[in-house]
């Protein structure tokens, strides 16, 4: 009785340990974080998200322009691209950060990208994290079909180009089994620009964040915006209505637009006085400026004597399609001299001037002050 009781013990625990050991092989997608760990989820991509990135090859270097032109609600996005050599694309991704569609925009074709989609990346992020995928890409007409393997290999910090950030570094292992070839690739993703900020080619490719700015969220900044509040007294500045120099921009009023915006920008940026509009307007218009802005800088001279400003901030707007470009500038009423000068390219939506305008007067007074010290 004794025996066939013990024998019963032995059973039973053996089948628990089958059990449990099964479960644990059967379920080996499911991975955790480090408790404490960092961990990266999909970040939220706002239109006027742009990036600087230089991808060099042996083919050579080139610089592309990289901003985000549109998202939607499930979290995918659309890329637009410019390169140094004249080329615009508008590149598709999923709300997986997969590249699923690009497009020539110049010949108004598709290109060919792997298939399924790459997944270069897989969120969340955290050390140890662990996938696989298969795709097929093309060269002169050959199929070559990849199948890779990815693991986040540590947590660290990667300097470049734009600065130094803190990054997931990525390895991936590629394999062509027909052609018995191998390579490895090592790549730093960072949470804070929200992208690939380097990367170590294996065999032919690399690239290299060179500069970057987010769009507002919200009204909040992704990335902390740089805000200079002057100590003891401030520079005193008047705004002069933009100058529209093309007819689309004249038509929709743009210039008046922008120049209200940028008002409101600078006031915030709490980095200057700023001259009452009004008292402005009455001086531009005895010069006759009110439909042209200022161009030449010795008016600035006379403006600012009358109004007792410093410094006068002017510039130009155009519009091409549903694109915008503006440029301003700071004019030191004592010298005639432009003290510095900005420019920022967007849409030609009221939430996208307003990321410009915010853009272009931290650009203006990091700048400018920048040249005080």
């Amino acid at each position: 009785m004794i025996k066939k009781h013990c024998t019963f013990i032995v059973l039973f625990f053996s089948s628990v340990v089958i059990f449990f050991t099964s479960g644990c092989q059967t379920s080996p997608s499911k991975q955790t974080s480090l408790p404490g760990g960092p961990v990266s989820n999909f970040p939220k991509m706002m239109v006027g998200d742009s990036w600087v990135i230089k991808e060099f090859s042996n083919k050579g270097i080139v610089a592309r322009n990289r901003t985000i032109i549109e998202t939607k609600s499930d979290g995918s996005f659309v890329e637009e691209i410019k390169d140094d050599k004249g080329r615009t694309l508008h590149e598709y991704y999923n709300n997986s950060y997969q590249r699923v569609l690009s497009i020539n925009v110049e010949k108004g074709s598709a290109g060919k990208i792997p298939k399924p989609p790459a997944k270069t990346l897989e969120f969340p992020l955290f050390v140890g994290k662990k996938w696989n995928d298969e795709f097929d890409t093309w060269k002169k007409g050959n199929i070559r079909h990849f199948t890779n393997e990815y693991i986040v290999d540590k947590y660290e910090s990667i300097n470049t180009k734009a600065g130094s950030f803190k990054a997931f570094k990525i390895i991936r292992l590629g394999y062509i089994p027909e052609k018995s070839w191998k390579g490895k690739e090592e790549y730093w993703y960072s949470p804070e620009a929200k992208c690939i900020v380097r990367s170590i080619p294996d065999w032919r490719y690399g690239s290299e964040l060179l500069s970057y700015k987010l769009a507002l969220a919200d009204g909040t900044p992704k990335v902390e915006k740089l805000k200079i509040i002057i100590k003891g007294e401030k520079v005193r500045i008047g705004i002069i209505e933009f100058q529209s120099l093309n007819e689309e921009a004249k038509k929709d009023n743009l210039g008046k637009i922008v120049s209200e915006m940028l008002t409101t920008s600078f006031v915030n940026s709490e980095s200057f006085k700023i001259i009452e509009r009004e008292q402005l307007q009455k001086v531009v218009q005895e010069f006759q400026l009110s439909q042209s802005g200022i161009i030449d800088t010795s008016y600035a001279k006379q403006i600012g004597k009358i109004t007792g400003a410093d410094a006068i901030v002017t510039g130009s707007v155009t519009k091409i399609g549903n694109d915008l470009r503006l440029d301003a500038r700071i004019i030191d009423v004592e010298s005639g001299l432009i003290l510095t000068a900005e420019k920022s390219e967007g849409k030609v939506e009221i939430k996208s001037i307003g990321m410009m305008t915010d853009r272009i007067v931290t650009d203006l007074v990091n700048k400018f002050y920048k040249g005080k010290k």
